[in-house]
């Protein structure tokens, strides 16, 4: 698969994050072909699609038989790495590997195959901006012993994992070599504080960026608002200021600053996927034997409700949802939209629905 190929099957479960993909895509080819780099970091707000991405890079392996070796995917958070002590084990992750490896394989898996597997995998960091060298001002050690842990895996190194198989019907332990630098790494974070020592960076007295302006009405007044977006001002040593630690962040190709979901893209989100929230719901209802539709116009408004809490992505959405469908679920017979439909029970949540369902509220 050339990497647009790829792309193209992503986007199947991605929406509104196509130059994030290009990336993904890359990487998963040059792993794919055996080369060294492609390893990615991910910045992006909470919901705004990270660790979709990385259950859709599963899907893509699950799918094609051809990429059988490399179905070995694990998802898990970089500071579980890091004992209550604060020692570092890094041998967690590799047995997680050993793990996803053999629910593939079997019990019968030979050393030599679970090494290829374990290999060829993709290892998922979640949660990597929890590892910074810095809280609260303070030197954080815990997080500078797992970065020093984790850029030396990712550099490459060959580890011998022990694990345990059976020879004719015996358990044994054997030592299995595991060459690191032909993993990939998926690594991704909220930084959530990092949009805001970005923008004092930038706004500050001393600098010299003049933020673009555009006009808005709103509450029955002009206003002139200035336009600050992190991918724009974004540098790379922004990220040492925030405590990552540079000989951690040159291992990777890229620092990817995630899209922020548009209202547009946050209602492709809400109806598009086959197990969107409307379509889930829409199911729900089948089971009192109801057809449930939201229309256009109120699909708009559930999303540009959501989309104002940026910050959350499109977990907004099943928020701002949930107000507006939850009065319904209990007894939907009961309702005056179900009543007034004569025939087949409807239920048609339209524009009036929603905004009356969102009155008074401030947030999801």
């Amino acid at each position: 698969m050339k990497p647009v190929d790829i792309f193209d099957f992503l986007k199947q479960d991605v929406i509104g994050q196509d130059d994030t993909l290009k990336f993904v895509s890359v990487a998963i080819f040059k792993h794919v072909q055996g080369e060294k780099y492609g390893n990615l970091l991910f910045i992006g707000n909470s919901g705004t699609g990270k660790t979709t991405i990385m259950r859709a890079v599963e899907r893509l392996y699950r799918t094609h038989e051809q990429l059988r070796e490399y179905r070995t995917v694990i998802v898990m958070n970089a500071n579980t790495l890091a004992s209550e002590e604060g020692a570092v084990d890094t041998s967690r992750l590799f047995k997680r590997v050993e793990e996803k490896v053999r629910a593939i394989l079997g019990d019968d898996a030979t050393p030599e195959e679970l090494g290829t597997y374990m290999e060829k995998a993709t290892v998922c960091l979640d949660e990597i901006d929890k590892i910074s060298s810095v809280v609260g001002g303070k030197p954080f050690v815990t997080g500078i012993n797992i970065q020093q842990a984790l850029l030396t895996l990712i550099e490459g190194e060959v580890l011998l994992h022990h694990a345990r198989i059976h020879r004719d019907g015996v358990p044994v332990e054997v030592g299995i070599p595991v060459d690191t630098g032909k993993m990939l790494f998926l690594c991704g974070g909220a930084f959530e504080s990092l949009y805001d020592q970005v923008y004092r960076r930038v706004t500050s007295p001393t600098s010299k960026v003049k933020l673009p302006t555009r006009t808005v009405y709103e509450n029955g007044a002009v206003q002139i608002r200035e336009i600050f977006m992190l991918k724009d001002h974004f540098r790379m040593d922004d990220l040492f200021d925030y405590g990552m630690l540079p000989q951690f962040l040159s291992r990777f190709d890229n620092s990817i600053i995630l899209e922020d979901l548009s209202a547009t893209t946050l209602r492709r989100i809400l109806v598009d996927p086959p197990d969107s929230i409307y379509n889930t719901s829409k199911n729900f209802f089948r089971n009192f034997g109801i057809e449930l539709e939201v229309t256009e116009g109120a699909q708009l408004k559930i999303a540009d409700e959501a989309s104002k809490f940026s910050r959350i992505g499109a977990r907004a959405l099943k928020a701002v949802y949930g107000r507006v469908i939850k009065p319904f679920e209990f007894d939907p017979f009961s309702t005056e939209e179900v009543k007034k439909h004569s025939g087949a029970p409807r239920l048609v949540i339209d524009e009036k629905v929603v905004d009356r369902s969102l009155a008074g509220r401030s947030g999801p």
